[in-house]
């Protein structure tokens, strides 16, 4: 196991990134918990920063969302990306994270965000959505099958 980088490459597709940037002083206690109470009254899950639950009238909770939160923070959301996860080997995430921007480099795929998990098993890309399965292929293959990069 310590040789393998990567064990699973997971995409989820159609999420929504909301971008909340604060407009109150640096530092400033609570405000997490603030923006975590509004997506929880909205009933909105967040997956890195991402809503992911596919509810009836969406862009409506999202703009009741935005109303609330625009009164501690800027924000803004856009719609129909995927989040490309990487069940990887901690001890080696810069060789893992050189191969991944590598390949998506020379897919001419953008990273909107990425972030890695709690547990650091987990590195979460967030691309734009029609990137997505080319993205997952692309990883696919430098993991699995070229293992002369690796």
């Amino acid at each position: 196991m310590s040789k393998v980088l990567v064990t699973s490459i997971v995409l989820k597709p159609n999420v929504t990134l909301v971008d909340i940037i604060s407009t109150r002083m640096m530092g400033q206690y609570g405000f997490l918990a603030t923006v975590f109470e509004a997506f929880r009254v909205h009933k909105l899950s967040v997956d890195v920063v991402a809503t992911s639950e596919k509810l009836p009238d969406i862009e409506s909770e999202l703009g009741q969302l935005k109303l609330d939160l625009d009164k501690i923070a800027t924000v803004s959301y856009r719609r129909t990306l995927a989040i490309v996860s990487l069940i990887c080997n901690v001890q080696r995430t810069s060789r893992i994270l050189e191969n991944v921007f590598d390949v998506l480099d020379s897919c001419g795929i953008n990273v909107v965000m990425m972030s890695q998990g709690a547990s650091k098993t987990n590195i979460s890309l967030v691309v734009e959505g029609a990137d997505g399965q080319k993205a997952v292929l692309a990883l696919h293959k430098r993991f699995f099958e070229d293992s002369s990069h690796v």
